[in-house]
């Protein structure tokens, strides 16, 4: 049995979920290979996240203490 039988039986007995993203996974790096061979140059990297921002939108402008306060808080509750 050769390599590419034992991956076709391989997935012939996978479960369906898994093929599932498996075959999604492949079509994903096809179509990189294809944006990334069209323009000859890798793509151009994206905008980080601003975490502040989300962090804002979460909490607003609320302050927490510090964590190792509550830490410290806690050990001593336990002696």
């Amino acid at each position: 049995m050769s390599a590419r039988d034992a991956i076709l039986d391989e997935i012939k007995t996978a479960p369906e979920s898994l093929v599932r993203e498996a075959y999604d996974f492949i079509l994903f790096l096809k179509r990189r290979r294809e944006l990334e061979s069209a323009g000859g140059k890798p793509l151009a990297a994206t905008t980080p996240p601003d975490f502040l921002a989300r962090q804002h939108a979460l909490f607003g402008s609320r302050v927490f203490p510090d964590s190792q306060t509550i830490l410290d808080e806690l050990r001593a509750d336990r002696y």
